[in-house]
This record gives structure tokens, sequence and C-alpha cells, in this order.
């Protein structure tokens, strides 16, 4: 399964506003701040996630967008789908095999079957409003952003700390 940028990006506005309900509406301007996310790029998102009934647009001196459903009413599968076109698995991975991609004659068919059910059933067990609280803040960085912060030295005197994973 892969999702598309625009479909990252739009999962993360829709967690931004959940993060500032009580400060709706909000522009798509502040969410790409806030985010790191491409102002233009976002508004053409935002056109999909209105036309999908996630958001509605506020004219006059409060414009932005706000929620047209409670956020808790929107699962990250019905999210994804809007967002991607269609089903996220919608058929077998081995497309060009001579097995005819039934559960009852290919065992990995079966399997995929299973795993994608599964997939589909958290995707759809799990709302924005829920991700939003379970993600931690941050913000989308270009390529070179990530790799001029990865590279700038430590100030004279300071000691870089290591950090040891288990």
């Amino acid at each position: 399964m892969r999702i598309s940028k625009a479909t990252a990006y739009g999962l993360h506005a829709l967690m931004f506003m959940v993060r500032h309900i009580t400060q709706l509406p909000v522009t798509t301007e502040t969410m790409a701040k806030g985010e790191g996310i491409p102002p233009g790029y976002l508004a053409k998102i935002f056109q999909r996630l209105v036309g999908a009934g996630f958001v509605r647009a506020v004219r006059g001196s409060d414009r932005g967008y706000v929620f047209a459903r409670r956020p808790e009413e929107i699962s990250l599968l019905e999210l994804f789908e809007a967002m991607e076109g269609g089903p996220l698995f919608s058929e077998c991975f081995l497309k060009h095999c001579d097995c005819g991609g039934t559960t009852e004659n290919c065992r990995i068919y079966a399997e995929w079957v299973r795993a994608t059910d599964e997939v589909n059933r958290l995707l759809a067990d799990t709302s924005v409003a829920a991700a939003a609280w379970n993600h931690p803040d941050h913000r989308f960085y270009g390529l070179s952003e990530s790799l001029k912060s990865a590279k700038k030295k430590p100030k004279r005197g300071a000691t870089r700390q290591s950090t040891t994973y288990q």
C-alpha cells in the first residue's frame, strides 16, 4: 500500500484542525505554515476534502475551513479512499499470474485478502480525531532542509548527546 503525498498532507492538515479545533475556522495558509506543507498544494487538496464532505469553507472576515462532519466520525479508511480515488486494495498484487486470483485456488491471494481486510478494518476503526491525538506534532521538511539541519555542527563547547536504542 502506498499513500500519495497529497493524502498524507490532507491527513496532517485534518489532524492540525483537530488539535486546534477551538480556533476554527483556519486557513490553508495557517495549516500549511504549521505543518510545513506547500500552501498552494494544500489549497488544491482542500478542494478535494470539501468535495468529499469532510470540511467546508467559511467565508467572510473569519474565513477558513471547519469540519463538515465531526472528526470522530471520519475514518482513516474513508479519508484515504476519498483522496486516493477508490479502494486501497482492489485486486491481487500478483496481477499477471495465471491463477485467476481466487482465494480457493491461490494461497498467496488468500493471505493477501486476509491481510488487506485487517488493514482496512484497522483504518476503518481509526478516526481522524484518534489519529490526531496519537500522533506526534511535526512538520514536513524538504530533503534540502533535512540535510541542512543534519549537517549543522554543535556550538563550540556544546556536547553532542548520543542516544542508544534497544
